[in-house]
């Protein structure tokens, strides 16, 4: 009875001090559930070499799924390239301009649509309890359905279509001596019927598509290859996204009020640099660098709350006109106010900005060839202008038509290869947080108590990558025999 009687003392204290346990959720019901998506597209695409330095690509794609009402997702591409020094039997142009325009639709998944028919209040129900003092006993179902505990319930809006993105770039591709290319890029994505939702009296959590997006970038980009044992890419990105949402996880956070969403989205990473490499040396030993260096994302700051009876904890703090107000919280961002008032203006979505992240990543490979010599892969690209590309769909800010492609030389092998890799990633050690806690009331506020996750690891091709959550420095040995 003692240990009892101290359990429940504690509890009372933490409650007393302003902590334990905010909300209690529970689900009950079916989870079975099942469902079916049709999904079709058609594309259509020609290239025109109006004249021997100028390409002309058009293509037309449409699409419809069998899921939302919407038929309407047709979507022009067009690219243009052009050689203006170039002569008619110049194989090799100097100065490329591209330019493209394009309509990319996404599709609404089913995973979404399962949702809405499981959360439907009959399927399976969703109550929350706020402040539940009950813990370690947990209340029966039929006792929360008897006492009409909040219930959650989740729709798709009857007027919701496929969000698409309408881009546009612009690029001059230049050759310079050392068989070096730059390429410089200005792309813009507009994007409109993002997927995001509002929440109904209920509360009913509805899946819409009034979402907007905005981002502008400009990319510099410079591919080298100074001989046939020494190659170099290098990126830059100068890059400003704003949007209104982040996905259908984003809702106001007042209900029915969507002054301030319209803010940084979480593509909106300023400044990111980034650099590849492949160095052979005389022994076959070959070096593969991979550094990635960006400024932080933005992340959202609220009070860590409920505080409009909506069961969601993104109310964010006010910006008080009276600094002597008690419970005001001083920050990096100023004074705020965690407990607005209706006339307070409140923080826009998105207002904080997180640490900036460097990886540095290495691989090392030697290999061994035996056997009979023969003609190996590769071979020069081809000559001329490109035209448009493959038929794709987008996403925000990579349509970015005309960047230089590295070329590779032909070359003799052998028939049989034995490589010994070793792949070395976050060679510095550095430790590069994870997402930053935006609750002011919290002592972690604008820290992350995670490192980042997934370490930037090489993939693909015999790659070495991996899952874990830690970004620690991690050494893998692979072999790998081909013939």
């Amino acid at each position: 009875m003692k240990h009892i009687y101290w359990l429940l003392l504690t509890i009372a204290d933490i409650r007393r001090l302003g902590g334990g346990a905010t909300q209690l959720s529970i689900n009950a019901g079916n989870p079975e559930i099942a469902g079916s998506q049709f999904d079709v597209g058609f594309f259509v695409g020609d290239d025109w070499r109006v004249r021997p330095n100028l390409t002309l690509s058009l293509g037309l794609r449409y699409e419809t799924q069998n899921n939302i009402h919407d038929g309407r997702d047709v979507s022009p591409r067009i690219t243009v390239a052009w050689a203006p020094a170039s002569k008619k039997n110049n194989s090799a142009p100097k100065t490329v301009i591209r330019a493209g325009f394009g309509v990319f639709y996404d599709r609404f998944s089913l995973s979404n649509r399962l949702t809405a028919l499981r959360y439907n209040g009959i399927v399976q129900q969703q109550f929350v309890v706020t402040n539940p003092d009950f813990f370690p006993t947990i209340p029966s179902i039929s006792s929360l359905a008897a006492f009409q505990t909040t219930q959650t319930i989740q729709q798709v809006s009857p007027t919701l279509r496929a969000p698409y993105v309408i881009q546009s770039a612009l690029s001059v591709e230049r050759q310079l001596p050392f068989k070096t290319t730059v390429a410089i890029t200005f792309a813009n994505a507009h994007g409109l019927h993002m997927l995001r939702s509002e929440v109904k009296p209920g509360p009913i959590f509805v899946m819409e598509s009034s979402g907007l997006y905005n981002q502008n970038q400009l990319i510099t980009y410079l591919n080298s290859r100074l001989n046939k044992d020494i190659s170099l890419s290098a990126s830059y990105v100068l890059n400003r996204a704003m949007s209104n949402t982040d996905g259908l996880g984003t809702f106001p956070a007042k209900p029915n009020d969507f002054t301030g969403e319209y803010g940084p989205a979480a593509t909106d990473v300023r400044r990111r640099f980034t650099m590849t490499g492949s160095i052979n040396t005389k022994w076959n030993v070959r070096f593969n660098p991979f550094v990635v260096a960006q400024t932080g994302p933005p992340f959202d700051i609220t009070v860590g709350r409920d505080l409009y009876g909506t069961t969601l904890f993104n109310g964010r703090p006010g910006i008080p006109t009276d600094l002597t107000k008690p419970g005001l919280i001083q920050t990096q961002y100023g004074l705020l106010d965690p407990n607005p008032t209706p006339d307070e203006k409140t923080l826009s979505r998105n207002f904080g900005r997180g640490p900036g992240t460097v990886t540095v990543n290495l691989r090392v490979t030697k290999t061994i060839e035996f056997g009979r010599e023969g003609s190996g892969p590769g071979g020069p690209p081809p000559s001329g202008p490109g035209g448009g590309g493959p038929d794709r769909r987008g996403t925000p800010g990579v349509f970015t038509p005309g960047a230089p492609q590295a070329t590779s030389a032909s070359r003799v092998s052998h028939r049989y290869n034995l490589s010994i890799a070793m792949s070395i990633n976050n060679i510095l050690n550095h430790t590069n947080p994870g997402p930053i806690i935006g609750n002011i009331t919290s002592p972690l506020f604008g820290h992350a108590n995670q490192p980042s996750g997934g370490g930037g690891g090489f993939s693909g091709g015999g790659g070495l990558g991996f899952s874990e959550a830690a970004n620690n420095r991690r050494l893998e040995l692979q072999m790998r025999f081909s013939f």
